[in-house]
């Protein structure tokens, strides 16, 4: 299955970041034109502002790293609760709650928009235009940034 193309958010939708405090790892956010502020719980200064809301995100706002992923604006909690559920009543559906929740699924995918993620602190980016120039996740990128290096053997990129 393939991919479909990402379009741009809705401008009635606010664009802003989320991320954590270096202090004391409070998630905090900044909508885009609200100034800096110093976090809500330390009072540790942060000089995190969000993008305008049509700027594309080549870097990201609150730690300046370059490498960046999308992904879908969805709670992955929320997805498993949902095939748990789908499994559990299975037997009583003869399956038919599992290819419910394979239609939810695929209802979900369609219509949640993507946000933008940083590799290095995790801050998400919500409500920007999409840059054609990130890709989705990437494993060994991401242990790079967790661990130093990817695992032997793992190439970049497929």
């Amino acid at each position: 299955m393939s991919t479909p193309p990402r379009t741009a958010t809705s401008s009635a939708r606010s664009s802003s970041v989320h991320f954590l405090c270096l202090r004391c790892e409070t998630r905090l956010a900044r909508s885009s034109g609200e100034p800096a502020s110093p976090c809500e719980s330390c009072d540790l200064a942060s000089s995190v502002t969000a993008p305008s809301p049509e700027s594309i995100i080549e870097r990201c706002a609150a730690c300046g790293h370059e490498e960046l992923y999308f992904q879908k604006d969805f709670n992955r909690r929320t997805g498993i609760a949902l095939v748990v559920i789908g499994a559990i009543f299975a037997p009583w559906t003869y399956f038919l709650s599992l290819l419910g929740v394979t239609i939810l699924d695929y209802v979900i995918w369609r219509v949640v928009k993507d946000v933008i993620v940083c590799y290095d602190c995790q801050a998400v980016h919500r409500g920007y235009p999409p840059n054609p120039s990130l890709k989705p996740f990437d494993l060994v990128i991401h242990d790079r940034h967790v661990y130093g290096a990817a695992p032997p053997g793992a190439e970049e990129g497929h």
